[in-house]
C-alpha cells in the first residue's frame, strides 16, 4: 500500500500509517545533547584538575587569533548542541502565533540506520535538523534546495505522515507533534498532500470517481446521496471533463493525472495543502497549467500552500515566502522579493545562478558548487556547506553559523555576516 492511499483517511492506511510512524519513535541519545557533561565535560574537569589547558580556553583563543590548530570541534560540537536545545526549551514554553496557520518550531526527523545488538541506536540519519518557520493562512511558502536536502522529508513530518523525532508543530494554534493517529484523523480533512509522481501515485485498479470519492465517503463530506454530484463538481474546478468519472489512471496523461491528485486533494475541502514537486515530473507547458491551476484554486477556496521543488522560477512565479534547505537545515528564511532581489548566502546564490536567463545579452555568472552533498547521517563538522562553498572560511570549518535576522523577516545562517543578535 503506497503513501498516498494512507492519506485518504480510511481505517487501513490510518493503521498502515501508525505502524510507519514508529520508524523513529525516540529522539536519540547522545552525549552532546542538553548539557556538555558528558565526556566533553569530564575531559575538560579532568585537564583543569591536572594543570593541563582548558579546552573552552584554548578554543577561545583559537577563534580571537583566527588560528584554529589545536582547536577542540567535539567539544565546540557540544556546546552547540546545548545551545541548540535551551533555546528549544524556552521557545517551548512559548504560545503559538496566533497570526500563523502552521508553526513549525525546532523540528528533528531522525532515522535510525545502525543499532546495537540490544537495540540501542549507534547511528542516525539526521533528515531534518532543528527547522523553524510559519506560515500565514492564504500564503505560499516555497521550499527549494538539492534532492536529498530533506524538503519531502520535512512536508510529510508537518502533516504527521512521519512521527516527529523532536520539536514542535502548531496547526491552528496547537501542537500536534505529539498526536496519535486516532487523534490526527479528524485533521486530515485540513491537512492534504500532493504527491511527485503522478504515474505511481494513483491505485491502478480504482476509477477516477472511485478514487475521488473515498476521502469524502470515509471523512463524511457530504450526505451519501450527494457524493457522485460533488466529486463532480470538484473535477469540474480542477479541469476534469465529467465523463472521465468511469475512467482509469492509465487512460491519462500525465498533467492530466496530476489534476486528479490535485482533485483528490482538494476533496475533504482542506485549510493547507503539502505540494511535494506536484510539477517535476511535467513538460515544461503542462507545467504553466498545473501552476496556474493551483493558484485559481488558491484564490477560490483561500488555500494555503506549503510548495516544495527545485525549480526556482517555479517557485518564484507561484510563492509568497521562500526557505532554502541544505541537508536537512534552514539556511536561508525570508519573503520572496527579498530572496530574489538579496539572496545573502552562498547556497542560495549558487542556486540562483543556476536559473536559465532567455536573454542571450546577459551573461550569467554561474557559481558552480564541486562535489556531491554530504550525507545526513555525517555532516561536516561547523557549517554544513563549507566543504562546497567558495567564499569557504577557517571558522566554517569548524563553528557552526547561527541563524538570525539580518532583515526584518529575512534569515541567514552564516559566517559572512556578524554573529551577534540584535
Amino acid at each position: 500500500m503506497n503513501d498516498e492511499e494512507k492519506f485518504t483517511g480510511s481505517e487501513t492506511p490510518e493503521g498502515a500509517a501508525a505502524e510507519q510512524t514508529d520508524v523513529c519513535p525516540e529522539a536519540p541519545e547522545t552525549e552532546n545533547e542538553g548539557t556538555v557533561s558528558g565526556t566533553e565535560a569530564q575531559k575538560t574537569a579532568e585537564s583543569s584538575e591536572s594543570g593541563e589547558v582548558d579546552i573552552a580556553a584554548v578554543n577561545a583563543q583559537c577563534l580571537a587569533s583566527g588560528d584554529f590548530t589545536g582547536f577542540d570541534d567535539a567539544y565546540e560540537a557540544a556546546l552547540e548542541q546545548r545551545a541548540r536545545d535551551e533555546k528549544a526549551a524556552a521557545d517551548r514554553a512559548s504560545p503559538a502565533d496566533p497570526d500563523a496557520l502552521l508553526e513549525v518550531r525546532h523540528l528533528k526527523m531522525y532515522f535510525p540506520l545502525k543499532k546495537t545488538l540490544g537495540g540501542k541506536v549507534t547511528l542516525w540519519l539526521r533528515a531534518v535538523d532543528d527547522v523553524s518557520f510559519k506560515l500565514k493562512a492564504g500564503e505560499t511558502l516555497g521550499i527549494v534546495g538539492e534532492s536529498g536536502c530533506g524538503k519531502t522529508t520535512m512536508g510529510r513530518a508537518v502533516l504527521k505522515l512521519y512521527k516527529p523525532t523532536g520539536g514542535q508543530i502548531f496547526f491552528e494554534g496547537k501542537d500536534i507533534a505529539k498526536y496519535k493517529p486516532s487523534e490526527m484523523r479528524p485533521l486530515r480533512t485540513k491537512m492534504q498532500i500532493i504527491f511527485q509522481d503522478p504515474y505511481s501515485s494513483l491505485p491502478p485498479r480504482s476509477t477516477v470517481g472511485g478514487i475521488l470519492s473515498e476521502p469524502v465517503k470515509v471523512h463524511k463530506i457530504v450526505e451519501k446521496e450527494k457524493i457522485k454530484d460533488y466529486v463532480l463538481d470538484v473535477m469540474e474546478q480542477c479541469g476534469l471533463r465529467d465523463y472521465y468519472f468511469e475512467r482509469y489512471p492509465h487512460e491519462f496523461s500525465g498533467g492530466q493525472r496530476q489534476r486528479i491528485c490535485i482533485a483528490r486533494a482538494l476533496s475533504v475541502n482542506p485549510q493547507l495543502v503539502v505540494c511535494d514537486e506536484p510539477v517535476s515530473a511535467l513538460d515544461v507547458s503542462i507545467q504553466a497549467q498545473i501552476i496556474n491551476l493551483l493558484r485559481r484554486l488558491q484564490e477560490q477556496r483561500g488555500l494555503t500552500y506549503m510548495f516544495i521543488s527545485h525549480d526556482l522560477s517555479v517557485v518564484k512565479h507561484i510563492s509568497d515566502r521562500i526557505g532554502v534547505m541544505y541537508l536537512g537545515s534552514m539556511v536561508e528564511f525570508g519573503d520572496k522579493k527579498s530572496i530574489f532581489s538579496h539572496p545573502m548566502h552562498p547556497y542560495t546564490q549558487a542556486l540562483f545562478s543556476a536559473v536559465p536567463n532567455p536573454n542571450p545579452d546577459v551573461k550569467m555568472d554561474r557559481i558552480v558548487l564541486k562535489g556531491d552533498i554530504p550525507s545526513p547521517a555525517n555532516p561536516p563538522k561547523g557549517c554544513k556547506f563549507h566543504t562546497r562553498c567558495h567564499k569557504c572560511m577557517e571558522i566554517c570549518k569548524h563553528i557552526a553559523p547561527k541563524y538570525l535576522e539580518y532583515e526584518p523577516g529575512h534569515f541567514v545562517a552564516c559566517h559572512l555576516y556578524p554573529q551577534e543578535e540584535a
